[in-house]
């Protein structure tokens, strides 16, 4: 007769605990020795935990037994094998089992798809979804009915220069609200961003609207967005119609000419590009036709931002932005315009056309009490043809460019520190002022100030915007001021909003504060004697602080 292994188990375990109990029993003896007792307990407590585990062994393999030949009735399909309650409850278990691991692993892809094909800030769609979704859309018969918008926030750089990156942030949600709600009376439309400051939008052909009616309402949300915010624009809208049997890189060609076309006929304009016949470069030619007549008729003009000193020592500053405008009178997105400027090698000619408007509009003031400072683009610190002009136009009106301020970003003074070292010395040669802006983006910042020596900083907005709570923050800036202070620089804090901020810095021994909370740009006008006017109000507020 075969014995199973449980059995074998029970026979090993009665064998090792008989004798156990017997010594036990023995030891039941009055004891010779004080162990005795401790002895015993241990011994009973051992013969029990292996009895308990001998039992647990048979049950498992009983168990495992069970439920190998449960699955062989299953690849048998013998259903006789699997009527018992025990089968059934066991298979229930198992299927309950598969389906919860089955719908984790649905979740876990779900996550991954969304991660993979949604933006993070806006919950949008993104530019993967965007390609994949208008792939689909291509292949459908009746696409010609479909229409592509491209959309840019042409404000963005701005104000994240002038106010932070968390009003930038909150500048570009905005945006995309108010496309959302915009096309949502369109049926099976899909909003995505496609890039920084760029969204797309695809209206499926059921839809069948009119794309003027569409352009119509975004320009009338973005013009309402633009008043409200006191901004120069909001937003521009390029539309083309969807064409199957072109390439993607076609259709967006397209939509990306007339949204330059947009872009320089009116603010917040939409424009739509239909014609077929678009080769890629017309975008360009457009935009260089646009700037060869802008830099011909010289369509410039100017706005200010006062920064307000906190002690009698410093001179007022006021920051100067210029601003393009078409053949129209309409005024062109800056920061756009400065872009296609650099992509189509214009820049240099377009900062030698600004900084000769600048000094006649500064002799026009007939006024000295004040110095005017103006952001060069980074790029120029690479073109010596640049310096050598800016080095005789310096020389020719000194008295003018004394009291004027060259401001570079910091980033790209990093990048070109040879030429930054020339254009700084230029300045000091001549008695011009130079400053950093968005200055502090780490400790490798004092090397740069070091190197360069400017006369003034620029503290970075994003700097300022978690001032009242990062104390770190509150440590930088305080080791920024006290060595500026030691090398004789002004320092000044940007993207001032709030009138806890301000209380903050004058208490660290900040110099000057601009922002929004001292003033909002204005139109630079010298016939009317506002500038002046506004400039002895901002030296008064500075006086009763």
């Amino acid at each position: 007769m075969l014995i199973k292994p449980e059995g074998n188990l029970l026979l090993v375990g009665a064998l090792v605990c008989l004798p156990l109990l017997l010594l036990q029993g023995i030891w039941l003896v009055p004891p010779a020795s004080s162990l005795t007792p401790l002895l015993v307990m241990a011994t009973t407590l051992l013969g029990f935990a292996l009895l308990i585990f001998l039992t647990h062994s048979v049950r498992k393999g009983e168990r495992e037994r069970q439920e190998q030949r449960w699955l062989l009735a299953l690849q048998q399909r013998d259903p006789a094998m699997l009527e018992s309650p025990q089968a059934q409850t066991a298979l229930r278990q198992l299927l309950a089992s598969f389906s919860e691991a089955e719908l984790d692993a649905h979740r876990q892809i779900s996550e991954l798809h969304s991660q993979a094909t949604q933006d993070e800030m806006t919950g949008l769609r993104n530019r993967h979804a965007f390609r994949r979704d208008l792939t689909e859309l291509l292949q459908q018969e009746d696409t010609q009915t479909a229409i592509l918008v491209l959309i840019r926030a042409t404000e963005l750089g701005k104000l994240n220069a002038q106010r932070g990156f968390q009003s930038g942030d909150a500048y570009i949600k905005d945006i995309a609200h108010l496309i959302i709600h915009t096309v949502s009376r369109f049926p099976g439309h899909q909003v995505y961003r496609i890039s920084g400051a760029d969204f797309a939008v695809l209206v499926p052909p059921l839809a069948k609207i009119p794309p003027h009616l569409l352009g119509r309402d975004l320009k009338h949300a973005f013009d309402h967005y633009q008043q409200e915010h006191e901004l120069e624009s909001a937003a521009y809208s390029g539309m083309t119609r969807l064409s199957s049997e072109q390439k993607i890189e076609a259709i967006l060609a397209r939509a990306d000419l007339a949204l330059a076309r947009a872009q320089t006929e009116a603010v917040n304009g939409w424009a739509i590009q239909q014609n077929d016949e678009v080769v890629e470069l017309q975008g360009q030619r457009h935009w260089t036709q646009v700037l060869t007549d802008l830099l011909e008729q010289e369509r410039v003009s100017f706005s200010c931002q006062p920064i307000l000193p906190l002690h009698s020592g410093m001179l007022a500053y006021h920051e100067i932005y210029p601003r393009f405008s078409s053949v129209d009178g309409t005024v062109l997105p800056s920061d756009t315009l400065l872009a296609m400027a650099q992509r189509l090698d214009m820049t240099m000619r377009l900062e030698q056309m600004v900084i000769r408007h600048l000094m006649r509009q500064y002799r026009a003031f007939g006024s000295h009490s004040s110095r005017w400072g103006l952001n060069l683009p980074g790029s120029l610190l690479q073109n010596s043809a640049f310096l050598i002009w800016l080095d005789h136009q310096l020389q020719r009106d000194p008295d003018i460019g004394a009291n004027l301020v060259f401001e570079l970003d910091e980033e790209p003074l990093e990048r070109n520190l040879t030429g930054a070292r020339r254009l700084f010395e230029l300045l000091r040669r001549h008695g011009s002022r130079s400053a950093i802006c968005n200055f502090g983006k780490g400790i490798g910042s004092f090397s740069l100030f070091r190197e360069l020596k400017p006369d003034y900083i620029k503290l970075d907005p994003a700097l300022i915007t978690e001032l009242e709570q990062d104390l770190t923050n509150q440590q930088f800036v305080r080791m920024i001021v006290d060595v500026s202070h030691r090398m004789g620089c002004v320092v000044i804090a940007e993207g001032v909003e709030q009138l806890s901020q301000q209380e903050l810095l004058q208490g660290m021994y900040v110099d000057g504060l601009q922002g929004y909370l001292i003033a909002r740009p204005q139109e630079l006008r010298p016939d009317n004697g506002q500038f002046g006017l506004f400039t002895e109000a901002v030296s008064a507020s500075a006086g009763s602080e």
